[in-house]
């Protein structure tokens, strides 16, 4: 499948020179926040960073032990989307601290790769500390615009766990109102037929714990779902922000992920491990953002299985879209694997991370 096979190799770290304190080394917390652009401090998940090398750095990370949507797994695994968030504040800090970016430049996500390696079924530390590996590639960069990409190996008590590629643009207000104004749409989207009839679905079904972080709702299509969007959320809407955010519409590709895997597994899957259907279930895949999502328009979400030959390890390759009118704001090819449990004491018992 196009957009996954490159990303299923092993994941290997570099080797840096020196590593990050994991001391926070900002002089108060409101610079530490404006830096990611974050207004809540329990939002930001890095501490520290040193540059190793040219367009290298190691990046401490911090994640929180209990945080309101990510879970941190215990070894440094758990949610992916918890890997992607931090690589993109990263690329943000980077881009202001060491490319000279002005702080009120808006950052524009392009391309989101992700790879998570497999479980070795070794301990670390618990809470196992937590590094990037970044290596950054800029593609375009002059007073007006920085386009780059970056790589980050996410390191866990010094073992490679997976690693993230990201591709984003940072430009002055005015280029980004130019590309905002050329990636709305020419007129209103109006209603979609049938979103009337949508049901929000459970956090259950959709590996979260809290009904507020349920970001989909089923439709008379089981492989369609309408995209809920709380303004209010305190994650997705930690600032104001004029379009649909990209994290947003990345849980909402995960969620039907995790429904589409966990119905295909059957309800005998679910029972017997007793894993929730979320659990470490994208192993690899792209992300590719093609137009910004309005506000005030309905989305929708589907999922196909991608054509190509069948995985020797239980894996499937799915084809995920979002789309708002006749406009695809991402799709991504994704490889998804089973769930990996993991007994009382941390330890996995099978599967794949």
């Amino acid at each position: 499948m196009q957009g996954t096979d490159r990303h299923a190799t092993e994941v290997r770290p570099h080797a840096p020179r020196t590593r990050p304190t994991g001391r926070d080394h900002w002089s108060d917390a409101g610079t530490l926040r404006a830096t990611v652009h974050k207004r809540a401090a329990a939002e930001v998940f890095l501490t520290d960073a040193v540059q190793v090398a040219d367009d290298r750095f190691s990046v401490a990370v911090r994640w929180p032990r209990e945080h309101g949507l990510y879970q941190p797994g215990p070894h440094g695994d758990g949610d992916p989307l918890l890997w992607i968030e931090t690589v993109r504040q990263a690329g943000i800090y980077l881009s202001h601290r060491f490319y000279g970016v002005p702080m009120h430049h808006p950052f524009v996500l392009a391309e989101v790769t992700l790879a998570v390696g497999p479980s070795t079924g070794s301990r670390v530390a618990h809470p196992a500390p937590v590094t990037l590996d970044v290596v950054v590639r800029r593609e375009a960069q002059d007073t007006r615009r920085m386009a780059a990409s970056a790589e980050a190996v996410v390191l866990a008590g010094g073992r490679a766990m997976g690693r993230v590629g990201l591709r984003w643009q940072a430009v002055d207000p005015v280029r980004y109102a130019v590309l905002r104004r050329r990636n709305s749409p020419s007129q209103p989207i109006g209603a979609v037929p049938g979103d009337a009839d949508a049901v929000p679905l459970t956090a259950g079904a959709v590996g979260r714990a809290r009904e507020r972080d349920v970001v989909l709702a089923a439709t008379r299509d089981d492989d369609t779902w309408m995209l809920r969007l709380d303004t209010g959320h305190p994650v997705f809407f930690d600032h104001a922000v004029d379009h649909i955010p990209g994290m947003a519409l990345l849980e909402a590709l995960a969620q039907a992920v995790a429904v589409s895997t966990a119905r295909a597994a059957g309800p005998a899957a679910t029972h017997t491990t007793g894993c929730a259907p979320r659990a470490s279930l994208l192993r690899s895949g792209t992300f590719v953002f093609e137009a910004f999502g309005e506000l005030d328009a309905p989305v929708t979400v589907t999922t196909r299985a991608a054509s190509g030959p069948a995985s020797a390890d239980d894996a499937s390759a799915l084809c995920v879209s979002a789309v708002q009118g006749d406009r695809t704001l991402v799709r991504a090819d994704l490889l998804c694997g089973p769930a990996s449990c993991c007994t009382p004491d941390g330890d996995a018992a099978g599967g794949h991370r």
